[in-house]
């Protein structure tokens, strides 16, 4: 709640992120992040529009004096909105990027070490799936700890939960996951058929990879959907949309926001040819990350893209 002289309340826990109190805001002093609603009390004229257009009580007029919503848009006494995750700052969000960096060139130091590839096959597969899980705990490890810092689980610090959702609303985020995914797919098709044509080929080997890392076993193409299609999209999207572009919107403008993150998020896969269609996907997730009450839309679209990488590489070798 605020202190303002301006008489409005907010309560981001139960923002819906409809963009109605955005659009009204003839000054643009109102901004809706993914786990918070940020006034500047300085532009801020006190017109009341935001509250007129809020339908959900996220934003009302203080004193319990709330504004009528339109007729036929009328919400119960108890809301239905997820519990308001961190506003993380940005000293957390470089401290992760930062451990994440000391990680990922950790990862790659001993994958690549002469120890690793001295060791006999299976030997160097069983290596090699142990330093990518590890990879993974280390970034989870931190995220625990923010978490805890901040004396919230996991699941509601990263907006993890989605028991609590309206039926409705998980319907039309399963619709956009699945609208997203063929956009982001037929994009990334394009992209490379275009590159081909200037003479820019694909880097197979990036392909290859997941069964010399795994190897070309059913064990193989297990871990591998373990690891790419499930461990990766959740500690990643967590990383990339919920820490770091939750912080970039505490300080920027939402879309300024999500389009850092995924450019962060494209570079962190150190794979030039790879750079725009990632990017595609970040900003594809970002939406989602920043309009859906969970996170979880966000995550099943990076899965869900993923699988195809996944699929190709044993589909070649078997």
């Amino acid at each position: 709640m605020t202190t303002s002289r301006i008489p409005l309340s907010l309560d981001a826990s139960r923002c819906d992120h409809c963009g109605r109190c955005e659009a009204v805001c003839k000054p643009g002093a109102l901004r809706v992040g993914p786990s918070y609603l940020y006034v500047d009390w300085g532009s801020c004229d006190g017109c009341l529009e935001c509250a007129k257009a809020c339908d959900s009580g996220a934003i009302a007029k203080r004193g319990g004096q709330g504004i009528a919503p339109a007729p036929g848009r009328e919400r119960p006494a108890t809301s239905d909105a997820m519990p308001a995750s961190p506003e993380w700052t940005l000293l957390e969000a470089w401290l992760l990027m930062a451990v994440l960096f000391v990680a990922f060139l950790g990862k790659d130091a001993v994958m690549t070490s002469g120890a690793v590839r001295g060791l006999s096959y299976e030997a160097q597969v069983f290596a090699r799936v142990a330093v990518l899980f590890g990879f993974y705990a280390v970034q989870a490890a931190v995220l625990c700890a923010l978490a805890w810092r901040r004396g919230l689980s996991v699941f509601d610090a990263y907006r993890l939960r989605g028991a609590d959702v309206p039926v409705k609303a998980r319907l039309e985020s399963a619709g956009l996951v699945v609208g997203l995914l063929v956009v982001v797919r037929l994009s990334a098709w394009g992209y490379g058929a275009l590159m081909q044509e200037f003479g820019w080929d694909p880097p197979l080997r990036e392909v290859a990879d997941l069964t010399q890392v795994f190897g070309p076993t059913i064990w193989g193409l297990l871990l591998s959907v373990a690891l790419v299609v499930i461990v990766a999209p959740v500690v990643e999207e967590v990383v990339f949309r919920g820490v770091l572009q939750g912080a970039f919107a505490g300080q920027w403008d939402r879309r300024v926001a999500i389009v850092l993150a995924a450019a962060l998020f494209a570079l962190y896969h150190m794979t030039l040819w790879l750079f725009l269609p990632l990017f595609a996907l970040g900003i594809a997730c970002g939406w989602l990350a920043h309009t859906r009450r969970t996170l979880l839309p966000a995550i099943s679209l990076h899965g869900a893209y993923n699988v195809l990488p996944v699929v190709l590489a044993f589909w070649m070798v078997w």
